[in-house]
């Protein structure tokens, strides 16, 4: 048996996406300069391993939620259904409660990244039958995510929020994945986005 250290695995794809939201949400927040940003950045893309790129932002602030929470959602439950086409939600809105999401041989997305989340917990189910369901969600918005795939897969990566604070927005998601999948993506949000992209102009 070998005295060596197994080799840690390189991160995947979306561990290299979520690293660059947080750092862009860091830039928009005023936590690091552009020069910074691009320095990291580019290590996002050359790292090794899932530690070395923990390292790019544990030295920086734990970062809030990027929704603001409403007092009550309009309604307690909703739909959001994809028969063999497509339904989105995104921009500024206002989830239910519980947000029941279905796509059969079709897609759904699932925007929360402007979304006005209420306080506390808001469950998502999702059912992809021959079809996709996207759930994009801000850095800093604790999700944990529980499911079953048959014949197709569900991307159970969670993300944990910097606050325990029961009444903070928390996204609970589960999901079934029948002959399809159910993917959950972090992404900077939309502001974070608009400022890393200003402040690149402004330096050409």
């Amino acid at each position: 048996m070998s005295d060596h250290p197994l080799a840690a695995s390189a991160p995947t794809p979306e561990q290299r996406e979520r690293a660059t939201a947080e750092l862009c949400e860091h830039f928009a927040a005023g936590n690091i300069e552009l020069d910074a940003l691009e320095l990291r950045l580019t290590a996002v893309d050359e790292a090794e391993s899932a530690p070395e790129l923990a390292k790019l932002v544990s030295d920086l602030p734990v970062l809030a939620v990027a929704a603001p929470a409403v007092a009550e959602p309009k309604r307690g439950w909703g739909w959001a259904l994809a028969l063999m086409g497509a339904n989105s939600r995104k921009g500024e809105w206002s989830p239910p409660r519980q947000l029941n999401a279905v796509a059969v041989m079709g897609g759904v997305e699932l925007d929360f990244r402007d979304a006005l989340l209420a306080a506390g917990e808001t469950h998502v189910t999702a059912v992809a039958v021959m079809g996709g369901i996207e759930i994009v969600v801000p850095p800093g918005l604790p999700v944990t995510v529980r499911g079953l795939g048959i014949l197709g897969g569900i991307d159970q990566v969670e993300q944990g929020g910097g606050e325990s604070d029961p009444n903070a927005p928390h996204l609970k998601v589960t999901a079934l994945a029948l002959m399809g999948g159910v993917e959950i993506k972090t992404r900077a949000s939309k502001k974070a986005e608009l400022v890393v992209s200003k402040r690149k102009e402004m330096r050409r």
